[in-house]
């Protein structure tokens, strides 16, 4: 692949103004919340346009990186800028290092962190519609990078086919996911399996006790209606993919919504060419993120500003 760096192609102070922006909307601030005095002039300024200051009030010395994941880094404001972009749009680490001029083993870190930060924050609150569907789907994820001495634990293969459900166990872990029909939002969560007391406890979590909610003919979903919401159910075994219950002419017995947005999943971490098990719950709530948002917002770009790296137990 050609290397065509572009750091140099964009303005460093505007970069920086954008980022103080992300960080501290209301205003640059120490990390005790001490705002800047009027017409404060910066304590250093070798590294401009990152200057520090030191607060009047508690004398700590700041700059709009103090308190991140950031803290002490050499890369430029447009590196940070397009670093955040990649991220947030599934660019593969080692496209990033070489479009940024980027170590690969300090860019694969923050790739670690900033994502965890993001599965840390994501929405988990029960869905508002009074309509839901609710799937999973089975994802190849192994030990990528990690050395495999047992004869009895080898590599996974590509293109793993192993028959019968998949589970962590056998480098096919699920993700549960509930979507609402009329938000359109997404709850998305990776599973040890799909057994009913893995998948009831996520199905409670993320509706509403009044919700009527749409599955297939898992068994993992034959307690919902035992939970108080409704439940209908389409037999994909027998061909059947959708039903009109109530006879009004709309087949609404159906979890197509969620069918079409696994193709999607499985897509997104396809150019990393294989994710390690401890890190696919980062790139699904990445993917749960880009979908409920659509568009990246300060508030997102915020919680990828890390206030320390965050890594998932090994």
């Amino acid at each position: 692949m050609m290397r065509f760096p572009i750091t140099g192609l964009l303005d460093e102070p505007g970069c920086y103004a954008a980022l103080v922006g992300i960080r501290h909307p209301h205003g640059l601030h120490c990390p005790l919340g001490h705002g800047l005095s009027e017409g404060q002039r910066p304590h250093r300024r070798d590294r401009a346009p990152v200057v520090d200051y030191r607060c009047r009030t508690c004398g700590r010395v700041f700059n709009r990186f103090t308190g991140t994941g950031w803290a002490g880094t050499h890369y430029s404001c447009a590196q940070v800028v397009l670093i955040l972009r990649g991220f947030s749009q599934g660019t593969p680490t080692r496209q990033l290092a070489d479009e940024l001029t980027c170590d690969y083993g300090t860019l694969l870190a923050y790739r670690h962190a900033m994502p965890a930060a993001a599965l840390q924050r994501q929405d988990t609150s029960p869905l508002p519609d009074e309509v839901a569907e609710a799937d999973e789907a089975f994802q190849n994820a192994g030990e990528k990078g990690d050395p495999h001495r047992d004869p009895e634990d080898p590599p996974r293969r590509r293109a793993n086919q192993r028959q019968g459900p998949g589970t962590l166990a056998n480098d096919r872990p699920p993700s549960q996911g509930v979507v609402g029909r009329d938000s359109g939002q997404r709850r998305l969560t990776v599973c040890d399996d799909t057994r009913q007391d893995t998948v009831q406890p996520e199905v409670a979590a993320k509706t509403g006790e009044d919700t009527t909610l749409y599955t297939d003919e898992s068994s993992a979903y034959h307690r919902v209606a035992a939970s108080g919401r409704g439940h209908g159910t389409v037999c994909h075994s027998r061909r059947e993919y959708a039903r009109d219950d109530d006879g009004d002419g709309l087949r609404e017995v159906h979890c197509n919504t969620l069918e079409g947005m696994w193709t999607g999943l499985r897509n997104f971490p396809r150019p990393f060419r294989g994710v390690h098990q401890k890190y696919l719950p980062q790139y699904v709530a990445m993917f749960q993120w880009a979908h409920n948002l659509m568009r990246v917002t300060d508030h997102f770009l915020r919680v990828l500003m890390v206030s320390r790296f965050i890594y998932l137990p090994t």
